[in-house]
């Protein structure tokens, strides 16, 4: 049966342990499995990485220093936005990685 996951994960998650999340998730697959299903895990976030890390900023040449700060700070909070999702992304790779070793079986 296929199920519908809300994207991005709806609650704020700032200070969240997403390590723990993942160690949890992975905790039912054997030792040596966890690594490579760690190392595939990796490879996904490596193949978004640009997309969620890097931005550029243009200010406009007339702007004074308030409207400079605030287009950083709108900036700023975009960025934290998109490595939250990175980090959805993550945990949402890591279920379906433990489903499908587990269906291996």
């Amino acid at each position: 049966m296929t199920q519908i996951i809300e994207f991005p994960i709806p609650n704020n998650r700032r200070n969240h342990d997403y390590d723990a999340d993942i160690d949890e998730i992975l905790a039912s697959v054997p030792p040596k499995k966890r690594e490579t299903l760690r190392f595939e895990l990796i490879k996904t976030i490596d193949s978004y990485d640009a997309c969620f890390t890097q931005w550029s900023l243009s200010f406009p040449e007339a702007g004074d220093e308030t409207l400079k700060k605030q287009i950083y700070d709108l900036a700023h909070q975009e960025h934290g936005r998109k490595i939250r999702m990175l980090k959805d992304i993550m945990l949402l790779k890591a279920k379906v990685l433990v489903s499908e070793f587990h269906k291996s079986k």
